[in-house]
């Protein structure tokens, strides 16, 4: 298993050099969005180690002093304007106090600073007063022992409505880190349109980084631990985040949320007062680490298993009568205690959500979204979209029935989406009309009569698909609305998205059960474009092996109907085809050449699904360059003898279930799967990031 701890490890002596450099003692001032960012590399003890006497929040307070005693300050924060105002306020009122000592002023911007932040200090005159400001570019976070996140549940929104590549650029950064401590990603594939602007930026940062050769070793020197690097645009599978996680860890997600592999329960939980409040959910706990991917009907078997266990190995314990026994015993008691405690609160959380998913309206609302999924009643009016906004139920619930709905039936007739827009409007009010907007201008929530004529009409130009160009603001419509109706006539059989429940227990032998048991029936479209592009085509369920498929003859037909759709908006880019690109690019020792997985082109490799998932492709190599010839063979013949590894980058967000179905996904394909994210998202914090708030303005009579 790739150590993330040396990644953790290079932020934290990062930051730390930086307060070294300031003068003790020191006092820091933190933005408090960043105190949980972090406090997850550096404890607060260390910071104190290292000189830092006092921490105090930047906040709007007009009475906040700087203590008399520090030689230095430091401010920690994002470029947030506000934030910057309230600093600057702080340093002009402490340096007109005549009879405080002189001290110095220190910024560290996370992860910049950017030009209007620079220019408002400017403006006030205060820009000058600080002895340095530092950039720490802290990006992609270890959150566990297999994943890395930026911790921005809002960047899909940012990129595909508002255009922005701030966010980009950071995964970027981040990735390039990554690769100057594991080495160049041998390979490089890519699906949609910002999953291949990512991978364009990636190869010009990498070519920067050769020509400047601020490293001391050069990446294409550095022997690559990992095997390939995919990236995924969160418009080519925009349904998954829409469904309700029916794993352990997606439903806590969903219930109480989970930031920085953090959850807060605020008493909701039974936990022992000795125990905070903030729970912390990863691989360091070992019976969450059992629960996790695992579907909640079998989280009660497991947790009952696990306390015969213990109490077993409790008994053993106290049963111990020779001295060596007992010294045995003993040594073993804390691993007890520590696994006794971990076992009441899991039974404590799992008890929380018995209660939440027997709910009726939780069964209710799951029923509807299984009905969508397998194409039932979708071109109607839905009795329980009805009923949930007759008694007002929570806005982005409906909101999240609308859009799969729309999804899944390759969007709505204009009468009924009018219908469904006039109730949300009169019941809820009409200050949601721009929300109603956003999810029709991101393709969401659509009229199906308007992407015939106006989205799908005209393929993109061959040169905006084969080079890598500016992002086209419409792109992430067209792909959305495109695999909508694509998903509705073919993707959901030919793909075998939907799996039928098995009789008893699931059948280990079948893939599909194993993938499917997140979302209790459905795979989700992500996974299964990791799966082609990583190990090929999916394997072949056992239905299939033994002939009992069914409609088999109608593939060929839905195949060709697939590809004459999505031949309007793919531009699939081989390595062949971008070599030509290089000379411009100045992109250096890059070869087409096969180090891992089949080519896109291979009949073995995944090229059906990709052909049928509408979003452009990007396939690229990156060669390794040793001292000697010697030294590639052997990397190449100890890539061959090992796990291969293959790093999955989702740019717009992944839920806990995917992670769950990438797990399952390596021990059925002898993987090592690494996720890379710019946020980890649910249904409600992804239908929330969509919405924009429009406050009504309250009228006063004079």
């Amino acid at each position: 298993m790739l150590d993330l701890t040396d990644l953790k490890e290079s932020y934290r002596e990062e930051f730390l050099r930086y307060i070294d450099s300031f003068p003790s003692p020191k006092a820091l001032y933190w933005e408090q969005c960043l105190l949980a960012r972090i406090g997850s590399i550096v404890s607060h003890t260390t910071l104190k180690e290292h000189g830092v006497s006092n921490s105090f929040l930047l906040d709007n307070a007009g009475d906040v002093l700087i203590p008399p005693d520090c030689k230095s300050v430091a401010f920690i924060l994002t470029s947030n304007v506000k934030v910057i105002d309230c600093t600057q306020a702080l340093v002009c009122r402490d340096d007109k106090s005549r009879t405080r000592p002189v001290k110095e002023y220190h910024m560290i911007a996370v992860p910049t600073l950017s030009y209007a932040c620079k220019n408002f200090l400017q403006e006030k005159g205060v820009l000058k007063k600080f002895s340095s400001i530092k950039e720490f570019p802290l990006t992609i976070l270890p959150l566990d022992s297999d994943v890395l996140s930026m911790e921005d549940t809002d960047c899909f929104v940012k990129y595909s409505l508002y255009h922005r590549q701030q966010e980009a650029y950071q995964l970027v950064q981040g990735l390039m880190r990554f690769q100057s401590l594991f080495g160049l990603f041998p390979v490089l594939r890519a699906k949609g349109d910002k999953a291949k602007e990512v991978a364009g930026m990636l190869l010009r940062m990498r070519q920067e980084a050769d020509l400047s050769k601020s490293s001391v070793t050069p990446l294409a020197e550095l022997e690559p631990q990992t095997d390939m690097l995919i990236l995924l645009d969160r418009s080519v599978d925009p349904l998954t985040p829409l469904l309700c996680q029916l794993s352990y860890e997606g439903l806590i997600s969903e219930k109480w949320g989970i930031q920085y592999g953090v959850c807060r329960f605020d008493g909701e939980v039974d936990l022992s007062p000795k125990i905070s409040k903030r729970l912390p959910l990863n691989s360091m706990d070992e019976i969450f680490n059992e629960l996790r991917d695992q579907n909640f009907a079998s989280v009660g078997s497991i947790l009952s298993h696990r306390t015969k266990e213990i109490s077993a190995r409790i008994n053993e314990s106290k049963s111990a009568a020779e001295l060596s026994d007992l010294r045995q015993a003993v040594s073993r008691l804390p691993e007890l205690r520590n696994s006794r405690t971990a076992l009441e609160i899991h039974t404590s959380i799992a008890e929380k959500l018995q209660k939440y998913v027997s709910q009726d309206e939780f069964l209710q609302n799951l029923a509807a979204q299984q009905s969508f999924l397998e194409g039932l009643e979708t071109d109607k009016a839905h009795p329980y979209i009805e009923e949930c906004i007759f008694r007002m139920a929570p806005i982005n619930e409906v909101l999240r029935l609308l859009c799969l709905q729309s999804f899944c039936n390759g969007g709505l007739k204009q009468r009924l989406l009018e219908y469904y827009k006039r109730e949300v409007l009169q019941v809820y009010g009409f200050e949601h009309i721009f929300t109603l907007d956003n999810l029709d201008r991101i393709g969401l929530l659509y009229d199906s009569s308007t992407v015939s004529s106006s989205e799908g009409g005209a393929p993109l130009p061959s040169s905006a698909s084969n080079a890598i160009s500016k992002p086209n603001p419409v792109n992430t419509r067209r792909t959305v609305t495109a695999v909508s109706s694509m998903f509705h006539r073919t993707l959901r059989r030919n793909l075998r998205l939907i799996v039928p429940p098995p009789s008893s227990t699931v059948d280990l032998s079948d893939s599909d059960q194993q993938l499917a048991q997140v979302y209790s029936g459905y795979i989700p479209l992500s996974v299964r474009l990791v799966q082609a592009m990583a190990v090929g085509r999916p394997p072949k369920n056992p239905r299939e092996l033994n002939g009992q498929t069914s409609g088999s003859a109608s593939v060929p037909t839905a195949l060709a109907l697939g590809r004459r759709l999505v031949s309007k908006l793919n531009g699939s880019t081989g390595a062949g085809a971008i070599l030509g690109q290089i000379p411009a690019l100045g992109i250096q020792n890059l070869q087409p050449i096969n180090t891992t997985g089949p080519p896109f082109s291979s009949p073995d490799s995944g090229s059906f699904v990709l052909s049928l998932v509408p979003g452009v492709q990007f396939e690229q190599t990156q060669v390794f360059l040793g001292n000697n010839e010697d030294n590639k063979t052997g990397c190449l013949l100890q890539r061959r003898n090992r796990v291969q590894v293959v790093v999955v980058a989702f740019i717009g967000g992944v839920t806990h279930a995917e992670i769950s179905a990438l797990r399952k996904l390596t021990t059925i394909h002898d993987l090592e799967i690494i996720v890379v994210t710019t946020g980890i998202i649910n249904a409600r914090n992804f239908i929330h990031s969509l919405g924009q708030d429009m406050s009504p303005v309250a009228l006063t009579v004079t």
